[in-house]
């Protein structure tokens, strides 16, 4: 399993993937494993149960730009 740093660097994403491992997001968002993709006006536009493909989350990410 690669960290988020290793990720980001592979992919050269040049904005900040964050993890909730101490649950803070969680308190707010609800329970279970998901994850969003929110664009630079902080609006959602990608959300998923669970944790996508590394491939499944890069194109996402490309229909943004």
């Amino acid at each position: 399993m690669e960290t988020i740093g290793e990720f980001i660097e592979e992919n050269g994403i040049e904005f900040p993937l964050v993890s909730d491992s101490e649950n803070q997001f969680r308190k707010n968002y609800g329970r279970g494993r998901l994850t969003y993709l929110i664009d630079k006006e902080g609006i959602i536009q990608f959300i998923q149960k669970g944790v996508p493909e590394n491939a499944d989350f890069l194109e996402q990410l490309k229909l943004l730009q």
